[in-house]
């Protein structure tokens, strides 16, 4: 080996028995603006070559970088670069070796703390970011990184904890806080989550629903002060004036108030933090469908009117009939609160699990319930449907959500999980699920009174033989048939019996409340499964609840629905109901509220 000698670096070319064969391309801007601002720091190793040309056994990377700074024209082409020129041919691959080897890459803290020397020397993070060729928040992230506690960043080094775990210490600038917490935490709880809580106790996440609520915005314009985390910006920080963020919501909850009482409750309250269990201590009221003007109403009157005068000679003037028929049920109604339900309900304002804003209207408090028309109340709340329609219609509701859940694996999965955690880890919480896993399977088709039409059972039937054959008959072998199926078939199954344990036919406010989560993940329509008819519905309720469905479903009834015989009427109300999505109270899923 010589000494190191000047050679122009239009006269170096790469030579192509490096040990290092991975892609050197990566990170090559960045050590380009290195060399530009402090120049080569280390020469090249080269050999000699034909044509008066070298070769550049060891340090491929810098040769690279000074060839994108000549195609810069930052430097020149034949630029002179400071080489060590290897004369035996032998030793070239052998020195490639021991430089690619020996030369230890720096410590990440290393680099953190040189960072911040750099700093406190006097560069600004723009200067450091341009003289390195990376972005300034890299810059600032490894200056925080860098101002860490010693024993932070020496744990770092030791390996004591990681990259990730380092990055959460930086949310406190505080090192002696830096310290305890790593100190008191044990080591099983130094999870970059657990760091964070333990440096912002007292602080509120940003992304706790109050401040949804409000608006982080609104918070830091009132003068509300925010710990800012550069290694976690999708989660906003923290809030460190949690009694303003209080303030905040109570102010705007108050409007939100004079609002929905200037719509003439008889009282409305504000619960925060309202759920399904507050609620389930009160009735429910439900608006009534009026027409959405006079013209509208005075039409919907002449046309009835005229059906009536037609209808006794229906074979006569079938089109005009039909023509009447159609206009009627386009003739919409919209939803307005009666007086009486006003004066007697009131409504609830409180934050939804996303931060928006939810209003439940319409609810009345037990004890208060008397004096309200049986008409205004929900199906649950009174005895209008005989029990054991009711039970029939849970019944195939039932079955119809278990068979979509079956379906499902995934959805099945986090079901199963959510009902078997809800009594491991929840025994005394007011956590309900529609899953009887124990694994109870209800008997949906002695609920039933046609189960041989239900097209929920059917599909769990259908699954239950298809499995059944797949199954070793044995149960003493299923442990070791089990251990041998893929993830896939024991999902497979596992959504099969959360399908079948689905039920609502217990009296469960909890339960209830679950069904409508559940639905949602499964884009549940029981439309799909159950179509209201004389024999499963309309047969086996009053007159007055058949019109009233018509009513709800195409908007009104033809005044001459009122003069067939209930057989008749129940048949005419399933062919109208029949082109909608209408369906019994029971049946519905309850939407979010608004």
């Amino acid at each position: 080996m010589t000494d190191a000698i000047t050679i122009p670096l239009n006269k170096l070319v790469p030579w192509h028995g490096n040990v290092r064969k991975t892609d050197p391309a990566n990170g090559i801007d960045e050590l380009a603006a290195s060399i530009a601002t402090h120049g080569l720091l280390q020469s090249l190793l080269v050999r000699k070559a034909k044509n008066g040309k070298y070769e550049v056994i060891a340090g491929r990377r810098r040769y690279l970088a000074l060839k994108s700074l000549a195609e810069a024209k930052v430097i020149a082409k034949d630029h002179d670069v400071l080489c060590t020129v290897v004369d035996a041919k032998a030793q070239a691959t052998e020195l490639s070796l021991v430089e690619n080897i020996i030369r230890a890459p720096m410590h990440p803290a290393d680099q953190f703390e040189a960072f911040r020397d750099v700093i406190d020397a006097g560069a600004t993070v723009v200067d450091v970011a341009a003289r390195f060729g990376i972005a300034e928040n890299l810059v600032t992230r490894r200056l925080k990184l860098g101002r860490l506690s010693p024993v932070i960043l020496d744990a770092y080094r030791n390996g004591d904890i990681d990259l990730e775990q380092a990055e959460a210490f930086t949310l406190s600038d505080d090192r002696e806080a830096q310290e305890r917490v790593f100190t008191e935490q044990p080591e099983w709880q130094r999870g970059p989550a657990s760091i964070r809580r333990a440096l912002t106790t007292g602080e509120v996440p940003a992304t706790d629903r109050r401040v949804r609520f409000v608006g982080l915005q609104a918070y830091e314009a009132a003068g509300g002060a925010v710990r800012r985390d550069l290694f976690d910006e999708e989660n906003g920080g923290y809030l460190q004036d949690e009694a303003l963020l209080d303030r905040l919501v109570a102010e705007k909850f108050e409007a939100l108030k004079a609002f929905v009482a200037d719509e003439g409750w008889d009282w409305v309250e504000i619960v925060p933090d309202a759920d399904y269990s507050l609620f389930a201590q009160y009735f429910r009221l439900y608006p009534e469908s009026v027409f959405a003007s006079e013209a509208e109403q005075a039409e919907h009157e002449t046309l009835s009117a005229e059906y009536d005068s037609l209808v006794d000679d229906e074979e006569a003037h079938t089109e005009r009939l039909d023509e009447i028929d159609r206009r009627l049920q386009e003739i919409k109604t919209v939803e307005r609160w009666p007086a009486e339900a006003l004066s007697t309900g009131g409504a609830i304002l409180s934050i939804d699990y996303d931060g928006d804003l939810r209003i439940e209207r319409g609810l009345v408090r037990k004890g208060s319930e008397k004096g309200v028309k049986p008409a205004l109340r929900s199906f649950g709340a009174n005895a209008a449907l005989p029990a054991a329609l009711i039970a029939d219609l849970a019944a195939q509701k039932s079955a119809a959500l278990g068979a979509e859940l079956m379906r499902r694996p995934d959805v099945a999965l986090a079901a199963v999980v959510h009902a078997l955690t809800l009594q491991a880890l929840y025994p005394h919480g007011s956590g309900s699920s529609v899953l009887h896993v124990s694994v109870h399977v209800p008997a949906l088709d002695r609920v039933m009174t046609t189960p041989d039409r239900s097209a929920g059972l059917t599909s769990l039937d259908e699954k239950r033989t298809e499995l059944l054959a797949r199954l070793p008959s044995d149960p003493a072998y299923l442990w070791d048939w089990c251990l041998e199926r893929s993830q896939d078939e024991l999902l497979d199954i596992l959504a099969f019996i959360a399908g079948v344990s689905v039920s609502l036919l217990r009296v469960d406010i909890g339960a209830t409340a679950h069904e409508g989560p559940l639905a949602s993940a499964l884009s549940f329509n029981m439309r799909s499964w159950f179509v209201p008819g004389a024999d499963n519905y309309f047969g086996r309720v009053s007159r007055t609840r058949i019109l009233a469905a018509v009513d709800e479903a195409t908007g009104s009834h033809a005044p001459a629905l009122e003069k067939l015989k209930k057989a008749e009427l129940a048949n005419r109300a399933a062919q109208l109901v029949a082109e909608t999505t209408w369906l019994p109270e029971p049946l519905r899923t309850t939407p979010k509220a608004a």
